[in-house]
């Protein structure tokens, strides 16, 4: 007896092969696309590091692109009859998939971590900035932008419809699947390997393309150079901190002008006072000082640079020399000369403070004690007077910063004192280009990277989280200084270490 194929059943066996080549088009696509991660991360300097990067790419990008298919458009295959519908309905399915990517690929050569839940709010503060700025003719182009790869998707989903029957006849599926399937399964392989040898290499590349294993403190660290896993076991220490390294400061040129009228009084306290409010100057809840070193403490006030970089340079400060260009004069006062560095003359509190009152314009910066600090009348000082003072009271443990010019909702620290003076004097140069704070007149991040000996100090408010130089890690909660069980957030570790890899490069 002969059986007939039904027509149904002819169609739904059509529908799923031209699924199958239209996943092997997006396939490529994805592939192209995902190639950003390999130029956003240093190339793999090993054989087996580079085998292992080749092969996680073309099997995992391969993987969740076939992996999309199988949930989003497959089961349309089986359950749509009308193809314009089916090819339309995947085609959007596949572009919005694929811009997706493109997105995370974008967001990852910028900011070092992908898209995911736990992102969300920390893209959100990063991007806000941006994205306010935009007009109607840049949502314009966005919106045009994806309705033209729309149509490069349509254009491909009705070419491979058209000529399905020839595609059929073309016997490379197995070939190309056996290829993949591969590629995915060595990867695993090589990667369960180095977990076990803790092969460097390999491990830092955790965490490069989406959906991807999970990162680590240590795989993190490693994967930007500031960690080598392979003597972990030893003692380990993070590689730009050595004795005989140097930093060339700033890393890139900074051209701007100042304005010399203006009068920027910048003030630290090197101990606790009684005095918690100060006239006319508003406290934020919380500022980082790391510095216990008064010289330390006065450099990085001056230079905008964690401290580990700060004992790298002997290089003159970016501000000292902005405002020496543009005959600002600059007055000094720590109670420790030594602090100040072979261009800046030390002077003594009394001509200090004279001066403050007297000068209608100038950059003061000061190390007081309590008892210097209780001389200064702020009211007094003018209204034309841009304050930063940082003080710890005695009825606090934290310091906080108090002015009269900047946000004060948002956390400060010490690397954004440059920036912030530099701003206020109207220099509009990159900040990235000196610093890696920023200006608190209109800040666009909520969180902020320090070092303190060797451990990395990634702050976001009102967690502190400190990892050391053997990827142990431990987080604070800075209202009541309480350690906190919680895991460690990747994504802003992955940010805060790129952002200073970013810079010092």
């Amino acid at each position: 007896m002969i059986y007939n194929e039904s027509p149904r059943r002819k169609q739904i066996t059509k529908h799923v092969a031209w699924g199958h080549w239209f996943a092997f088009a997006n396939i490529l696509m994805a592939t192209a696309i995902s190639s950003v991660y390999l130029f956003s991360t240093p190339i793999a300097d090993t054989p087996i590091s580079f085998v292992y990067l080749l092969t996680t790419w073309l099997g995992h990008t391969s993987f969740i692109t076939f992996l999309g298919f199988v949930i989003l458009i497959l089961p349309l295959c089986y359950r749509v009859t009308n193809l314009t519908f089916l090819r339309a309905t995947s085609s959007v399915i596949a572009a919005s998939c694929l811009a997706l990517l493109a997105f995370d690929a974008l967001l990852y050569n910028k900011t070092g971590f992908h898209l995911s839940f736990s992102s969300a709010e920390l893209m959100r503060s990063e991007t806000r900035g941006q994205i306010s700025a935009f007009g109607w003719l840049q949502w314009f182009y966005l919106v045009l932008l994806f309705i033209i790869w729309l149509m490069f998707q349509l254009v491909i989903a009705n070419a491979i419809f058209k000529r399905i029957d020839r595609l059929q006849r073309i016997k490379v599926g197995p070939y190309i699947i056996v290829s993949l399937v591969v590629c995915f399964v060595t990867s695993h392989a090589i990667h369960v390997w180095a977990d076990a040898k803790l092969y460097t290499p390999v491990l830092k590349q955790d965490n490069m393309f989406p959906l991807s294993y999970p990162a680590t403190a240590k795989t993190l660290m490693a994967r930007y150079g500031l960690l080598d896993l392979e003597i972990r076991r030893q003692r380990e220490d993070l590689q730009y901190n050595s004795e005989n390294s140097r930093f060339n400061y700033p890393p890139r040129p900074v051209y701007c002008s100042v304005d010399s009228s203006t009068k920027v009084i910048v003030l630290a306290l090197n101990q606790a006072s009684s005095l918690s409010s100060f006239n006319g100057l508003e406290s934020n809840k919380y500022h980082v000082n790391l510095q216990n070193n008064e010289a330390l403490l006065f450099k990085q006030l001056m230079y905008g640079i964690p401290s580990n970089l700060l004992m790298m340079t002997q290089d003159q400060a970016v501000i000292s020399e902005l405002l020496e260009a543009f005959q600002v004069e600059t007055f000094a006062y720590t109670q420790n000369s030594n602090s100040l560095g072979d261009n800046i003359e030390n002077i003594d509190f009394d001509a200090f403070h004279q001066q403050i009152k007297d000068y209608q314009s100038g950059f003061f910066i000061g190390i007081l004690n309590p008892e210097e600090l209780a001389k200064i009348d702020f009211a007094g000082l003018g209204e034309n007077a841009k304050i930063l003072l940082i003080n710890r009271s005695e009825q606090e443990d934290h310091y906080r910063l108090h002015s009269n010019f900047v946000d004060s909702s948002v956390m400060s620290g010490n690397i954004d004192v440059t920036p912030t003076v530099l701003r206020e004097f109207g220099c509009l140069a990159e900040i990235e280009r000196y610093s890696v704070g920023q200006a608190l007149q209109a800040p666009t991040r909520s969180w902020l990277v320090d070092t303190q000996n060797s451990n990395l100090v990634v702050v976001k408010y009102p967690l502190m989280t400190k990892v050391a130089s053997d990827g142990s890690f431990e987080v604070t909660n800075l209202e009541d200084q309480s350690k906190v069980l919680i895991d460690i957030d990747t994504n802003l570790l992955s940010r805060s270490i790129k952002h200073l890899k970013d810079f010092s490069d």
